[in-house]
């Protein structure tokens, strides 16, 4: 992602959801170590709820992430809405200048979601329709539809066959921190298409959550069922966490 920006907008923004424009000087300092202890305490400790209503400028500030506006054009040439890097204390996220209003906060506050106290970056890409864009298969130049939340090479891939091709998405990991280790990734989740491929159910977009061992294959539907089980697991384990922590 491109290090140069047009515009830096502050961490507030009016109820419409426009950004305010601070003075000039107005950057958060950078966080120290103790603070970002303290800062990855908080957002930890926020229920689900609670960060939904927040607002996003005080999230913003809460977790020291700057939102900086690019050029038009800069992140939708490449199927992008928006671009998170960084970590609890010092990030930034990157959006342009024209993403609608009624889009601003979806986009800001799916890439804060996305905030560690590790260094870490995400691209949030459109789902809107399939792009045409050129592929390699079996050694031969051709152009296929890809949806714009597929980041493959169809070129470098150079399939051997047309039912090979496939589309992917950008990966979101599930962490598990451990005692006495880094932590690992536990559950991965991408979005998946086998347009090409024999096997009907997998040729629509669909949602694949894998440990590494065994893969399932979600429709849209199941996959929100999922992740509402999820957060009933979220919740099943905080209250677990509270309970050992009041020994």
């Amino acid at each position: 992602m491109r290090n140069h920006v047009s515009t830096t907008v502050p961490a507030s923004f009016k109820p419409s959801g426009a950004p305010i424009t601070p003075p000039a000087d107005d950057e958060p300092p950078m966080a120290s170590p103790t603070a970002n202890t303290d800062l990855v305490a908080i957002w930890r400790s926020m229920t689900v709820g609670e960060t939904a209503n927040t607002p996003v400028g005080q999230l913003l500030k809460l977790l020291g992430v700057r939102l900086v506006e690019v050029d038009p054009g800069e992140l939708t040439a490449e199927g992008i809405v928006g671009y998170f890097s960084g970590r609890i204390g010092d990030a930034e996220i990157q959006i342009e200048r024209t993403l609608p209003q009624a889009e601003r906060e979806s986009v800001v506050r799916d890439l804060l979601a996305r905030i560690t106290p590790d260094d870490r970056s995400y691209t949030k890409r459109s789902l809107t329709g399939p792009r045409l864009r050129p592929a390699m298969v079996g050694g031969k130049p051709i152009h296929i539809e890809c949806p714009s939340w597929c980041y493959l090479d169809h070129v470098a891939e150079n399939e051997g066959f047309l039912v090979d091709v496939y589309h992917c998405g950008d990966s979101a990991a599930l962490m598990a921190p451990r005692m006495g280790g880094a932590p690992q990734p536990v559950l991965h989740a991408r979005l998946n298409a086998d347009s090409f491929g024999t096997d009907v159910a997998h040729q629509a977009p669909h949602v694949i959550v894998d440990d590494e061992t065994e893969f399932a294959h979600m429709t849209p539907d199941q996959a929100l069922e999922f992740a509402s089980n999820l957060e009933a697991f979220a919740a099943q384990v905080r209250a677990m966490a509270e309970q050992a922590a009041s020994r």
